[in-house]
């Protein structure tokens, strides 16, 4: 896949969520009602979820930023885009739990782990 492609899809990623989470942040800052559960013990389970799946995409970036450099041109671009989309979904997860009622520290954790997936991921370049 061809570097601009990825940077392109790699943009697209990044405005969809940076999208979602301004508009969670604008909703609960106007005293907007959000989906609020009536549990917080279930709120409090998902932020042990957030954090386990935040240490899952870290750690599966790492590993695959190894595999990327090695790989052949061909798989190069399928591999980086697996890895951003493990972190776009905890980014997605962390804009929900916020959403659905939980701190704000949930939507920081989940962007924040985005920003370091596409740090530690950046587009392969074209072998020419």
């Amino acid at each position: 896949m061809p570097s601009r492609q990825l940077f392109v899809i790699r943009i697209a990623l990044f405005a969809g969520v940076a999208t979602f989470a301004a508009l969670v942040l604008y909703q609960r800052s106007q005293g907007i009602e959000t989906l609020s559960t009536s549990e917080p013990a279930i709120v409090n389970m998902m932020r042990y979820a957030l954090w386990a799946l935040a240490g899952t995409a870290v750690a599966a970036a790492l590993f695959l930023r190894s595999r990327v450099e090695s790989a052949p041109q061909a798989q190069r671009g399928v591999m980086t885009v697996v890895g951003w989309a493990l972190g776009e979904g905890v980014a997605l997860f962390g804009v929900v739990l916020h959403f659905i009622g939980g701190p704000i520290s949930a939507l920081a954790i989940g962007v924040l782990t985005f920003v370091v997936v596409l740090i530690l991921l950046p587009v392969p370049q074209d072998k020419s």
